[in-house]
C-alpha cells in the first residue's frame, strides 16, 4: 500500500508543480503589458499563442488533450476576442485580401478533401 501512496503523492507533486507554472505564466502574461508599455503594441492574442507556444515546447501539460481537440477548445474563443477588438475602419481597408484569403482557403479545402 505504500509504494502505491508514494507513487500517488510523486504524481499529485508532479501536477501541481505544472499548475503552478501555467498559472504563473499566465499571471505574468496577464500582467506584462499593464507593466511595461512595449508589450501594449503586441495584440494580447499574439501574446497568449506566443506564451502558448512556449509552454508547449517546454513541454508543461495540465491535460492530455489531441491537436484537434484544443484547436475544437481554443481557437474560437482567440478568433472571437480577435475580432470584438478589431475595428470596422481598419476591416473595410483590409476587406479585399482578407475575401481573396477566405474564398481561396475554401478552394484549397474543397480541393483537398476531394
Amino acid at each position: 500500500m505504500s509504494l502505491l501512496t508514494n507513487a500517488t503523492e510523486l504524481a499529485i507533486e508532479k501536477d501541481l508543480k505544472q499548475f503552478l507554472i501555467v498559472l504563473l505564466v499566465a499571471l505574468s502574461t496577464a500582467s506584462l503589458p499593464k507593466i511595461f508599455t512595449w508589450f501594449r503594441q503586441v495584440p494580447y492574442t499574439l501574446l497568449l499563442v506566443i506564451v502558448g507556444l512556449g509552454l508547449a515546447l517546454a513541454d508543461v501539460r495540465l491535460l492530455d488533450l489531441s491537436r484537434g481537440m484544443i484547436l475544437l477548445i481554443f481557437l474560437p474563443p482567440i478568433l472571437f476576442e480577435a475580432a470584438w477588438k478589431m475595428k470596422w475602419a481598419d476591416l473595410r481597408q483590409e476587406v479585399l485580401p482578407s475575401s481573396l484569403f477566405a474564398v481561396g482557403g475554401v478552394l484549397v479545402s474543397i480541393i483537398g478533401v476531394g
